[in-house]
């Protein structure tokens, strides 16, 4: 007991220190979606602050300048196309009749609220004579209820567990985050460097390397994938609600065209066929529908303009512009489709950042880390560092 007692005592810092950091990760988890928008906001801003440094030589008024001018409105572009999006789908899920069998879920409340609130921030529901027609007195009662742009926000928000203060203190903590992240971040690497240097060292630098590999690996996901999917979706989305607005016919409009502009962003990622996946069964539907209307006819001009409309500038112009800057990486393209699939499901929408996070830590762990320890296992025991070597020295 007393050697027990003795060894404890003789790693008391070290266990301090793991008392510290599980302490730092009970803080910390509440705000584990906050954590994880500020590395997206981290990396799809740092090679802007890089091209920004020959010009403006403050670190921090270059991040400044970056997040305030170029992030912010990026964001609110990306909330807004999502709101409606996740609105247009939960509209499309209760005209089909499938959602009284889905299961309850992050996602699925989240398509309900989404859609409530974007249904109370229409233009329609907004009237300038109702808002210029009414005593002081009605006031509350008019945005609270008969204008409908505020009615049912405050239920939604506190329905799902937030307000309005703690959406806007999450978003002030999500770009102060980033913030210090950009304008510190060789700092950071700095002090580990110096507080863990045999850490560092150990197994051929091997911690160094897998950090290096991972940083490379998320800046090609959030930078080049997952920004290239947002144009993608916001060129499709808005090319498509600009054909609806001069379609002749209700049944030459693209249905859920918002929604449709986002699945096109996503299916820019598969291989091959990328957003025709989506474009041609779409085209199809709507000759069919209007061909059994009896309006594709009478309308036909119409209809090869928006195929060329849409091939110009869906398929063919955004492809061209932004292909160059999906940069693949290492990452197997398939299973990130599945964790972009799989993340908001299982986390809401930081599941979409958070999935991918994860596949890249657990694809590297096991492609550099794993054989770099085995490899040390085997020289330790004198064996052949490979299984390469191993055959060799069979057949020899």
């Amino acid at each position: 007991m007393n050697g027990f007692l003795s060894r404890v005592y003789d790693t008391k810092w070290i266990i301090f220190g793991v008392a510290l950091i599980l302490l730092l990760l009970w803080i910390g988890w509440p705000f584990l979606d906050v954590f994880v928008y500020a590395i997206f906001v981290y990396y799809i801003t740092r090679p802007i602050k890089k091209k920004l440094k020959p010009y403006i030589k403050s670190d921090s008024l270059r991040v400044l300048i970056c997040m305030l001018v170029l992030v912010l409105p990026l964001i609110l572009v990306i909330s807004y196309t999502l709101l409606v999006g996740i609105s247009e789908l939960n509209r499309a899920v209760a005209g089909s009749g499938i959602n009284s069998g889905m299961v309850s879920g992050p996602l699925a409340n989240l398509s309900v609220t989404a859609y409530q609130i974007q249904s109370n921030l229409t233009l329609e529901s907004l009237s300038l004579e109702s808002i210029m027609n009414v005593t002081e007195q009605e006031w509350y009662k008019t945005l609270t209820g008969s204008v409908g742009s505020l009615a049912g926000i405050p239920q939604i928000l506190l329905a799902t567990g937030g307000t309005i203060a703690d959406i806007l203190f999450k978003l002030f903590l999500i770009f102060l985050v980033a913030f210090y992240l950009l304008r510190d971040d060789d700092r950071l690497i700095s002090w580990i460097k110096k507080s863990f240097p045999n850490f560092m060292r150990e197994h051929d630098n091997i911690l160094p390397r897998f950090a290096k590999s991972v940083d490379r690996d998320l800046e090609v996901i959030f930078f080049g994938n997952i920004l290239s999917i947002v144009f993608f979706a916001i060129v499709s989305a808005v090319t498509f609600s600009v054909l609806n607005m001069f379609a002749p016919d209700p049944t030459l409009q693209i249905p859920y065209s918002i929604l449709m502009g986002i699945l096109c962003g996503i299916s820019a990622l598969v291989p091959v066929v990328g957003m025709a996946l989506v474009i041609v069964p779409l085209l199809l539907y709507i000759a069919i529908t209007s061909l059994i209307a009896g309006t594709l006819l009478p309308n036909i001009v119409f209809f090869i303009i928006m195929i060329v409309v849409i091939f110009i500038f869906v398929e063919t112009l955004p492809d061209f512009v932004l292909r160059p800057i999906m940069a693949r990486g290492q990452v197997h393209t398939g299973l990130l489709m599945f964790a972009y699939i799989l993340g908001p499901i299982v986390f809401g929408i930081s599941g979409l950042f958070l999935g991918a996070i994860v596949l890249v830590l657990i694809t590297r762990y096991f492609g550099m880390v794993v054989p770099q320890l085995s490899k040390d296992a085997r020289r330790e025991k004198g064996l052949p560092e490979t299984d390469e070597d191993s055959i060799k020295d069979i057949n020899e």
